[in-house]
Protein backbone atom coordinates (compact mmCIF):
# COMPACT_ATOMS: atom_id res chain seq x y z
CA UNK A 1 0.00 0.00 0.00
CA UNK A 2 1.19 3.11 -0.95
CA UNK A 3 0.16 6.36 1.99
CA UNK A 4 2.01 8.81 -0.04
CA UNK A 5 0.96 8.40 -3.09
CA UNK A 6 -2.99 8.14 -1.48
CA UNK A 7 -2.68 11.22 0.14
CA UNK A 8 -0.77 12.99 -3.17
CA UNK A 9 -3.74 11.54 -5.25
CA UNK A 10 -6.23 13.37 -2.52
CA UNK A 11 -4.68 16.56 -2.42
CA UNK A 12 -4.64 16.42 -7.14
CA UNK A 13 -8.54 15.81 -6.14
CA UNK A 14 -7.84 19.40 -4.90
CA UNK A 15 -8.21 21.17 -8.20
CA UNK A 16 -11.88 21.08 -8.17
CA UNK A 17 -12.65 22.57 -4.83
CA UNK A 18 -9.71 25.43 -5.60
CA UNK A 19 -10.66 25.98 -9.25
CA UNK A 20 -14.51 26.24 -7.72
CA UNK A 21 -13.31 28.55 -4.84
CA UNK A 22 -12.26 31.41 -7.31
CA UNK A 23 -14.67 30.87 -9.86
CA UNK A 24 -12.68 29.45 -12.28
CA UNK A 25 -15.38 26.95 -13.27
CA UNK A 26 -18.09 29.07 -13.47
CA UNK A 27 -16.26 31.56 -16.18
CA UNK A 28 -15.81 28.34 -18.22
CA UNK A 29 -19.29 27.29 -17.78
CA UNK A 30 -21.59 25.01 -15.25
CA UNK A 31 -22.14 22.08 -15.57
CA UNK A 32 -19.65 21.14 -18.07
CA UNK A 33 -16.73 23.20 -16.07
CA UNK A 34 -17.08 20.76 -12.68
CA UNK A 35 -17.86 17.59 -14.69
CA UNK A 36 -15.01 18.01 -16.78
CA UNK A 37 -12.58 18.98 -14.18
CA UNK A 38 -13.91 15.64 -12.62
CA UNK A 39 -13.09 13.60 -15.46
CA UNK A 40 -9.73 14.67 -16.05
CA UNK A 41 -8.83 14.17 -11.99
CA UNK A 42 -10.63 10.89 -12.08
CA UNK A 43 -8.16 9.96 -15.71
CA UNK A 44 -5.16 11.38 -13.58
CA UNK A 45 -5.66 8.68 -10.83
CA UNK A 46 -6.02 5.59 -12.84
CA UNK A 47 -3.12 6.91 -14.96
CA UNK A 48 -1.21 7.40 -11.87
CA UNK A 49 -2.38 4.54 -10.17
CA UNK A 50 -1.19 2.07 -13.58
CA UNK A 51 2.19 3.87 -14.01
CA UNK A 52 3.31 3.42 -10.78
CA UNK A 53 2.76 -0.16 -11.10
CA UNK A 54 0.83 0.55 -7.11
CA UNK A 55 0.41 -3.44 -5.62
CA UNK A 56 -2.95 -2.58 -4.47
CA UNK A 57 -5.01 0.02 -6.73
CA UNK A 58 -8.56 -0.24 -5.40
CA UNK A 59 -7.53 0.12 -1.57
CA UNK A 60 -4.74 3.43 -2.98
CA UNK A 61 -7.51 5.09 -4.64
CA UNK A 62 -10.17 4.05 -2.07
CA UNK A 63 -7.65 5.83 0.52
CA UNK A 64 -6.92 8.44 -2.46
CA UNK A 65 -10.64 9.22 -1.85
CA UNK A 66 -10.99 9.47 1.69
CA UNK A 67 -7.50 11.84 1.91
CA UNK A 68 -9.85 14.41 -0.93
CA UNK A 69 -12.46 14.30 1.33
CA UNK A 70 -10.45 15.09 4.80
CA UNK A 71 -8.54 17.57 2.82
CA UNK A 72 -11.67 19.57 0.98
CA UNK A 73 -12.84 19.45 4.18
CA UNK A 74 -10.04 20.86 5.64
CA UNK A 75 -9.60 23.39 2.84
CA UNK A 76 -13.63 24.29 3.16
CA UNK A 77 -12.67 25.30 7.85
CA UNK A 78 -9.32 27.44 6.20
CA UNK A 79 -11.68 28.69 3.21
CA UNK A 80 -14.50 30.31 6.13
CA UNK A 81 -12.05 33.60 7.17
CA UNK A 82 -11.42 34.51 3.43
CA UNK A 83 -14.63 33.66 1.57
CA UNK A 84 -17.88 34.79 2.95
CA UNK A 85 -19.89 32.45 1.06
CA UNK A 86 -18.11 29.57 2.59
CA UNK A 87 -20.33 27.24 4.42
CA UNK A 88 -19.35 24.73 6.96
CA UNK A 89 -19.82 21.69 5.93
CA UNK A 90 -21.40 19.76 8.94
CA UNK A 91 -20.41 16.06 10.32
CA UNK A 92 -23.30 14.31 7.77
CA UNK A 93 -21.89 16.24 5.30
CA UNK A 94 -18.26 15.08 5.99
CA UNK A 95 -19.83 11.40 6.50
CA UNK A 96 -21.20 11.67 2.71
CA UNK A 97 -18.33 12.90 1.24
CA UNK A 98 -15.74 10.12 3.17
CA UNK A 99 -18.55 7.43 1.57
CA UNK A 100 -18.94 9.33 -1.60
CA UNK A 101 -15.45 9.83 -2.42
CA UNK A 102 -14.19 6.30 -0.96
CA UNK A 103 -16.79 5.04 -3.10
CA UNK A 104 -15.36 6.83 -6.10
CA UNK A 105 -12.09 5.64 -5.22
CA UNK A 106 -12.82 2.12 -4.99
CA UNK A 107 -14.61 2.22 -8.66
CA UNK A 108 -11.29 4.21 -10.20
CA UNK A 109 -9.17 1.86 -8.45
CA UNK A 110 -10.95 -1.38 -10.11
CA UNK A 111 -10.75 0.28 -13.36
CA UNK A 112 -6.64 0.73 -12.60
CA UNK A 113 -6.85 -2.77 -11.36
CA UNK A 114 -8.63 -3.93 -14.88
CA UNK A 115 -5.78 -2.01 -17.00
CA UNK A 116 -2.80 -3.22 -14.71
CA UNK A 117 -4.58 -7.19 -15.40
CA UNK A 118 -4.47 -6.50 -19.33
CA UNK A 119 -1.20 -4.73 -19.38
CA UNK A 120 0.02 -8.25 -17.61
CA UNK A 121 -1.83 -10.50 -19.76
CA UNK A 122 -0.21 -8.92 -23.04
CA UNK A 123 3.12 -8.69 -21.34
Amino acid sequence: MQWKLAVALGAVGLVRPVLSMFGVLDALGKPWSPLAATALIAVVWVVVAVWTRTDQPVLTLTLAGVAYAILAALLNLLAQPFFPDAQPVGVPGVMGMLFTNAIWGAVLGLIAFGIQRLRRQRS
